[in-house]
């Protein structure tokens, strides 16, 4: 994922500072030809590095990401993003 797309993606303009600088280091570490399961590798290492922080992302902000990372994926990519997602709710 390319950080900059993250900058000028209108589904993140009203998000807050901090998030977008912790989304701005995960697009940084995540490699556009990285697989699904590097994918979510990344997103637990945010993710733990948020929670250190006491950043919380809502719902609806975790699946506007996951989406916006989606972006620079082929569909089989993605299918495979979506079903990774599906079975870590079904896990919760």
């Amino acid at each position: 994922m390319n950080p900059e797309d993250l900058l000028n993606n209108p589904q993140l303009q009203n998000i807050s500072p901090e998030k977008l600088a912790l989304l701005m280091e995960l697009a940084q570490n995540n490699s556009p030809k990285g697989t699904p399961q590097d994918m979510a590798a990344s997103l637990k290492n945010a993710s733990e590095t948020a929670k250190k922080e006491g950043i919380n992302f809502s719902s609806n902000e975790r699946n506007m990401i996951i989406e916006v990372m989606k972006q620079g994926m082929s569909p089989q990519e993605q299918k495979k993003v979506d079903l990774l997602m599906q079975m870590m709710k079904n896990m919760r």
